[in-house]
């Protein structure tokens, strides 16, 4: 059944210059904005396999920047933070308002990604500096807006139509709120699993992005359903 719908969606799709220019930006947008995550992860893997005395439990990945190879955490925060202002814009052109406060939200955790990017951590010890500052309070920002976002934006995607990216953004947001819940506001937990809880936070939230590109890109070159089909469906509905 999914080798089919694939089949019938490649068999739809439109050349890109018969498509109007909102839906090329939208797809645009979406295709940039789905690289973030898959960077994210698979530099975050080679990054952890490079740095085999940090401790993935315990340790934030935000330390993964030092050494000969940090340069590689350092851009995929850097891609991350790109790839979400992107996607604000790809909801915006979905969404079709002026102002979306779900879009700003997500704009605001690429522009936090960015800062934690140019900032990096302190080691343990060492004298707290700007940076440093900046970089704590942008982790902290990524981690109160992540569910905000994704409650805020709920409403947005099932009015707009996409019934099941509604609840998954409000299951997204709820497991966002207990993982918060769990790993920050209980000191044992934060001080001794600190690592784990942000990377589940991470990947929670980068895969509802990518979630959401991959939507937008499939909604936007799905074939229409003509008026006959809808007669027809709706006939068979209420005869069954």
């Amino acid at each position: 059944m999914l080798i089919k719908r694939f089949i019938a969606l490649f068999c739809h799709i439109k050349r890109p210059e018969t498509m109007p220019l909102k839906k090329t930006a939208l797809v645009t947008s979406a295709s940039f904005a789905a690289i973030g995550p898959i960077y994210f992860l698979a530099c975050n893997a080679v990054a952890q396999l490079l740095h085999p005395a940090e401790n993935p439990i315990t340790e934030t990945v935000s330390f993964l920047v030092y050494g000969s190879y940090g340069w590689l955490q350092t851009s995929a925060f850097y891609v991350l933070g790109i790839s979400f202002i992107i996607l604000a814009v790809a909801l915006m052109l979905k969404i079709n308002a002026r102002i979306n406060l779900g879009a700003v939200i997500v704009f605001l955790i690429g522009v936090a990604f960015l800062l934690v990017a140019g900032n990096h951590v302190q080691n343990p010890g060492t004298m707290i500096t700007m940076s440093e500052i900046i970089h704590r309070d942008s982790a902290i920002a990524i981690v109160a807006m992540s569910p905000l976002a994704c409650f805020l934006l709920a409403p947005n995607l099932k009015a707009s139509g996409h019934n099941r990216l509604w609840v998954y953004s409000v299951v997204t947001g709820v497991i966002s709120v207990v993982t918060i819940m769990l790993g920050f506001l209980i000191p044992t937990a934060h001080s001794s699993f600190l690592g784990i809880f942000e990377r589940i936070l991470l990947f929670n939230g980068q895969l509802w992005g990518e979630i959401i590109c991959i939507r937008l890109i499939w909604t936007a070159f799905r074939p229409k359903r003509s008026q006959d089909e809808n007669d027809i469906s709706r006939t068979r509905l209420s005869q069954a």
